[in-house]
């Protein structure tokens, strides 16, 4: 089974539409809703799903906002399910989208996560005609932190997502993790099969990286000295999860007294 998270941040007018493609899902574990300490309807509404489907739905509540990466490292704190997936309150699964994650995660054991498809619906023209559209949009399906299965395990010896104050002002901490896990691990593209429908809007996140390649516009805000800390948060990642390699590879297993020489 499959526990999904969503991290729920002032998104009462589209919750409804994914919880449902959630629940579609015959592979579904616990769904976790966490309240980012949403201003609107949003916690109302989580916890009337709750009490419609106990069994299935949870809702976590932060005191205060803290941003999409804390609210969704909370989510898979709560679970203790194998595999973890963590969809946007803004998007849905296609039916049979976890089936999907299931089979490779079965079938291929190596595996530490999962991408889902992530197909746009609803993308402006001046993106979707661009001739270099299917370019930009690969990076996006490869960043995105709302089509991705984890292996929890995984999830947690990479840090979560990181919480770093830099993608609290300019976002990027699915990137961050993204670019970090293929460079450690093993990471499974299923991208012309069943996976997420991304409904798209002015002002969402996805428009910065899809103008900064194709339009060769930059994020204001975005300087070298940023982009620099964002790459060592990235290259951080990467360095956890390799010395959590040499210590699990080591053939000195069980207890090891150790004699330190002081001067």
């Amino acid at each position: 089974m499959i526990d999904v998270i969503i991290p729920c941040y002032n998104t009462e007018k589209t919750l409804q539409r994914a919880v449902q493609s959630v629940l579609n899902q015959p592979e579904l574990g616990t769904l976790w809703l966490v309240d980012d300490g949403s201003t609107d309807g949003t916690l109302a509404l989580a916890k009337l799903f709750e009490s419609q489907v106990p069994s299935k739905i949870r809702v976590e509540q932060m005191s205060r906002n803290g941003g999409v990466a804390k609210a969704r490292n909370w989510g898979a704190l709560q679970s203790d399910a194998e595999f973890i997936a963590f969809l946007d309150a803004d998007d849905a699964y296609e039916n049979g989208a976890l089936q999907v994650a299931q089979a490779i995660f079965q079938f291929r054991p190596e595996t530490a996560l999962v991408r889902l498809a992530l197909k746009p619906v609803g993308i402006a023209e001046r993106y979707s005609q661009h001739p270099n559209f299917d370019y930009a949009w690969q990076h996006m399906r490869m960043t995105c932190g709302g089509n991705v299965v984890f292996r929890r395990s995984f999830f947690f010896a990479c840090g979560g997502y990181p919480q770093h104050q830099l993608f609290r002002e300019l976002g990027g901490e699915d990137g961050a993790l993204g670019i970090a896990t293929t460079k450690v691990s093993y990471v499974a593209t299923a991208f012309d099969d069943r996976g997420v429908l991304h409904y798209c809007r002015e002002g969402m996140h996805a428009e910065h990286l899809l103008d900064a390649i194709l339009f060769n516009k930059a994020r204001e805000g975005v300087t070298p000295e940023k982009m620099a800390q964002a790459e060592a948060v990235t290259q951080s990642i990467c360095n956890q999860i390799n010395l959590l390699k040499s210590s699990l590879n080591t053939n000195n297993i069980g207890i090891n007294p150790v004699n330190l020489t002081w001067e």
